[in-house]
């Protein structure tokens, strides 16, 4: 654990809520960080005795009570609040939180990702070359069963030779 985990689990710690594997975590961060060894050690000294009902209902019950916790708790708020001021950091000088291994092996994907893409395209425009030739083909053909050449069979005329197939003999 490094400290600004340990910062946020603090509380959990205290209050026993962490599992027992991130407690030797927190442990073993706390003995060999004196800072947040502090941090607890003054978490821990502010714990205090919870209220009865009793005592609940007789701090809770008196007049204005609510009014004036809800004024001190305004004022608080008030003394936290902070100018809204925007640093405007440029694009290129901002950190990136990602190792460099990361970082070379997302940059060797995109690469092969385009490398891919490139060779996609070469492969869709030669198809596409394939299919206009097989178009025209297919249209050459169509035009050819509409309107056959005349059988020059019969010394010329232009008429068309009746041929009978006989399936059994296979000759015509």
């Amino acid at each position: 654990m490094d400290c600004a985990k340990v910062s946020t689990r603090i509380a959990a710690f205290l209050d026993g809520e962490l599992a027992p594997a991130e407690v030797e975590q927190f442990s073993v961060h706390i003995e060999r960080c004196t800072v947040c060894a502090q941090i607890v050690i003054q978490l821990e000294a502010q714990r205090f005795m919870p209220l009865s009902c009793r005592e609940k209902s007789a701090i809770c019950e008196k007049d204005g009570f609510w009014g004036e916790m809800d004024s001190k708790l305004c004022a608080q708020l008030d003394d936290m609040s902070m100018p809204a001021v925007v640093v405007a950091v440029p694009w290129y000088s901002r950190s990136v939180g990602l190792p460099a291994p990361m970082i070379v092996a997302y940059a060797a994907a995109m690469l092969l990702a385009v490398a891919w893409g490139m060779q996609q395209q070469e492969r869709a425009q030669s198809a596409e070359v394939s299919v206009d030739h097989l178009g025209k083909q297919l249209e050459q053909e169509r035009r050819l069963v509409n309107k056959p050449a005349p059988f020059q069979g019969v010394a010329g005329s232009g008429q068309y030779k009746v041929v009978n197939h006989t399936p059994q003999s296979g000759a015509f």
